[in-house]
């Protein structure tokens, strides 16, 4: 098995290596992949470059951020790459977790939910759906038997309540039961314990036991 993981706005791939060593104990077998956003100007700081999967012009994130942000298309583009590359070294799609944290989450959401084969699962966390209208349009069919972890803080100050939660109910019009989405009650950006307690049991549950 596979996990491909995207950070968030401003971090690198290493910022995320080593986060995840419950899983690596339950699932040694599983490799790890954590790759680095291209630098792109970013208009919520001013237009200063950062490492950056699109664009954002919202702050804190909201529900009037707009509909396909500059550069998420080409960041979709790039994780369906890294995701054949790793179907091409002997690993099934459905044996492949992919997941991120914020702006790492939303892509994760686009580019997992369009994708071609179904996954072994998704995960977004503090993420939110960056394209909201019609999204049975753009949800692969293979996709609506992936499932899909979903966590966001109620308070959280970065990421409005009001667009992750909207969020989160468009996904379950299209995915249903395979979505399971979690308010959380924090008030930081970043997840809380338990939180990612939970998404090391759906990555573990998710990936193959070793043969």
């Amino acid at each position: 098995g596979a996990v491909l993981w995207l950070h968030g706005l401003g971090d690198t791939g290493a910022g995320w290596q080593g986060a995840f060593g419950r899983v690596v104990r339950a699932r040694p077998e599983v490799q790890f992949v954590h790759p680095t956003a291209p630098e792109a100007p970013v208009t919520i700081n001013g237009g200063a470059r950062s490492t950056s999967w699109f664009d954002i012009k919202t702050w804190p994130v909201g529900i009037s951020e707009p509909e396909e942000p500059d550069g998420i298309n080409q960041s979709v583009e790039f994780v369906h790459k890294q995701l054949d590359q790793i179907v091409q070294s002997g690993v099934p799609a459905e044996s492949i977790v992919l997941g991120g944290f914020s702006q790492g989450g939303t892509v994760s959401l686009l580019a997992g939910l369009r994708y071609p084969k179904r996954l072994g699962g998704i995960v977004s966390i503090s993420g939110w759906a960056a394209n909201r209208v019609n999204v049975d349009a753009w949800v692969h069919p293979s996709a609506k038997e992936t499932n899909v972890l979903f966590s966001c803080g109620v308070n959280d100050p970065v990421v409005d309540f009001g667009l992750t939660k909207r969020s989160g109910e468009l996904l379950h019009q299209v995915l249903g039961d395979k979505i399971a989405i979690t308010h959380q009650p924090r008030g930081a950006h970043q997840p809380a314990a338990d939180e990612m307690e939970r998404v090391y049991q759906f990555m573990i549950e998710s990936l193959p036991d070793a043969f």
